[in-house]
């Protein structure tokens, strides 16, 4: 069974949370052969252009999740930038809002249409967007 690629964007401060959500997304969609790429985990430490190799991760992704929080909405730039290749890929995205609201993005300046304009789910429900996501999965497999 070939690997199906998923690319989770988090940011840096929310590293332990992204580990878990990827853990439990390959837990999740083992059937599929699904594995989460994440910068912390498994971008190469010796990577001279780490802003290539992320727009390469994001391409060959088969789906993007974005685990949005406080931190993003801070200092987002890496994170919105990996949503604009996803969306210039058409990489189906996945908004995780973790300990904010949608009225919070909504109140932030600088948050990418995309991201207001698209579904948003908190991330405490994961799960809700399961079936979705490996139904965009099994059709690019």
């Amino acid at each position: 069974m070939a690997t199906i690629q998923i690319f989770l964007s988090h940011a840096g401060e929310d590293a332990f949370e992204a580990g878990l959500l990827q853990v439990q997304l390959e837990n999740s969609l083992s059937d599929l052969g699904a594995r989460v790429w994440s910068y912390k985990r498994d971008q190469a430490g010796d990577e001279r252009n780490v802003g290539s190799s992320i727009r390469e991760r994001v391409r060959e992704s088969a789906a993007v999740i974005m685990l949005v929080s406080q931190y993003t909405l801070e200092a987002g730039a890496t994170q919105w930038m990996e949503l604009a290749y996803a969306d210039a890929f058409d990489i189906p995205t996945f908004v995780l809002m973790h300990h904010i609201t949608f009225d919070d993005l909504k109140r932030s300046s600088g948050v990418p249409p995309l991201v207001l304009e698209g579904q948003s789910t908190q991330a405490v429900n994961w799960r809700s967007v399961e079936a979705e996501l490996r139904r965009k999965l099994k059709a690019n497999s």
